[in-house]
């Protein structure tokens, strides 16, 4: 019996500082309130960052300097064979006859001049079509038609669209959205954002060494835990709140169950939040979208409201987690089938705006998650409703303490959350803007492509008309015909 007393004894003594810390983090997520130990850590965090990147970018130069070799140039004379202009031949293109010939060049200066007309007349004839049109072309073009909208193709009309495509195998603005951001000038000690490790000093080494272990056996656990306590706050609400027959009252205190929830789960990630605008923050009955990189989004953006949620209905682990949210709040769940009926979905979320008393839905119309340096398409479904206003709000994420953005095609959520648990901290700016509400004569795509040009202009982004979904799809049929539309109209304005 006094063994088992000890037993417990040593157990309490463990986990009373765990204790202690959870009860203050609930309490300080109920209030609302911050001791300021997060943001004191994100200044050391910042200082160490440039501490290191210093250290490295000194060893680089160092090694430039030693393994850099001055060489002698070259002899001139051994490499270029002296050229007079009496043996000097141009190739000049005939604009007449598209014919290449050779001249020999003398002293003559009307020859002189000839050539350098040539030479700017074939640099003209590589981008454009010639102007002149000779007494075929004219035939031709008459045989097209005789109401004068045929179209007769050159060989040079590709050359913009050729182009085009060269600049897309070398710098494609599409699929470079869906990828993680490029290095970063300061080095945050993760591997993760860092490929040259044969510049590491013995200095980095050992802060990369210090920072893995504060971050996978400090971070980690506590963290861990704290996701812990969010799972059984959310449970226990939910629990809660099935004993409270007036639905009015149960949603008003499932808002503030999902706010202490979120509070939560934002601490899980030592989430740094600023909050700008407030006053236009997304009232009850409307409609909130924001540019989306992360599943974390939603944690974002539930710290400072609450908001209905819609998607598609899961099972499993999810199903779990969607049934205990629809306590708190008014969810729009819909099955598998109905996701497809674009209709079904648009009729209700109009009847969920209609009722004032109800938070205001949240949606992401980009329908993906992009690298947080643009913002691309917006569905136009929650656009068609003209019944409650459009609240947007630009999300910049500050990855110099952790990458937020989910690339999916690389990590599995599991494994997505496990990189955000074991990052620094998750540092981001919200910025709320005005509402904004569709215009007479503006249809509901111009209307969410003014709504995007605001989020990118806000959170300084790139604005790109491509759709998110050629992450994993091929384009679309509508957009070849769209550029073969554009290609025909070119021809005939020529």
């Amino acid at each position: 019996m006094a063994n088992t007393a000890h037993v417990f004894t040593v157990i309490t003594i463990l986990c009373l500082p765990m204790i202690t810390i959870g009860s203050l983090v609930l309490l300080l997520a109920a209030l609302n309130a911050s001791m300021g130990v997060r943001k004191v850590y994100v200044k050391i965090l910042a200082f160490t960052f440039d501490y290191a990147t210093r250290i490295k970018r000194n060893k680089e130069i160092d090694l430039e300097a030693s393994t850099t070799v001055v060489d002698d140039p070259p002899d001139k004379e051994h490499l270029v064979e002296p050229i007079t202009e009496q043996s000097r031949e141009d190739v000049l293109v005939d604009p007449e006859t598209s014919m290449v010939t050779s001249l020999t060049v003398s002293n003559s200066p009307s020859i002189q001049e000839t050539d350098t007309m040539h030479h700017q007349e074939s640099n003209e004839l590589r981008w454009r079509r010639p102007q002149k049109v000779t007494t075929d072309e004219t035939d031709l073009d008459k045989s097209t038609g005789s109401n004068g909208q045929g179209v007769q193709f050159k060989f040079d009309d590709i050359v913009d669209y050729t182009r085009q495509g060269l600049e897309a195998i070398v710098d494609d603005e599409v699929t470079k959205r869906f990828t993680s951001a490029e290095e970063m000038a300061v080095w945050n000690l993760l591997t993760r954002t860092q490929q040259s490790h044969e510049l590491f000093s013995l200095r980095v080494s050992l802060l990369w060494f210090l920072g893995f272990i504060v971050r996978y056996f400090i971070l980690f656990p506590f963290r861990l835990c704290l996701f812990c306590l969010a799972i059984c706050w959310m449970m226990a609400s939910a629990l809660f709140l099935r004993y409270f027959t007036n639905k009015t009252t149960k949603l008003r205190i499932g808002f503030y169950v999902n706010l202490v929830l979120h509070r939560i789960l934002s601490r899980v990630f030592s989430a740094i939040i600023t909050f700008h605008n407030l006053e236009n923050r997304a009232k009850r009955g409307s409609i909130c979208v924001a540019n989306h990189t992360s599943p974390i989004d939603v944690i974002i953006l539930s710290t400072d409201n609450g908001f209905s949620m819609i998607g598609q209905q899961h099972g499993g682990f999810f199903g779990l987690v969607q049934r205990t949210l629809s306590h708190t709040a008014k969810h729009i769940w819909f099955e598998r089938a109905e996701a497809k009926d674009r209709h079904m979905v648009t009729e209700k979320m109009t009847e969920h705006v209609s009722n004032k008393e109800n938070l205001p839905i949240l949606i992401f119309p980009e329908g993906t998650c992009v690298n947080n340096t643009s913002v691309m398409m917006f569905k136009k479904g929650c656009f068609e409703i003209t019944e409650a206003p459009i609240y947007p709000v630009a999300i910049k994420y500050d990855n110099r303490f952790g990458d937020a953005f989910w690339n999916s095609t690389k990590h599995e959520l599991f494994q997505y959350l496990i990189l955000m648990m074991t990052s620094w901290a998750i540092v981001v700016d919200v910025y709320y803007l005005k509402p904004m509400q569709i215009q007479q004569d503006e249809t509901s795509i111009d209307f969410a492509r003014r709504v995007k040009a605001a989020i990118a202009k806000q959170g300084g982004f790139v604005d790109l008309d491509w759709d998110g979904g050629l992450k994993r799809t091929k384009p679309k049929a509508d957009f070849k015909a769209e550029e073969q539309r554009k290609f025909y109209e070119m021809l005939k304005t020529e």
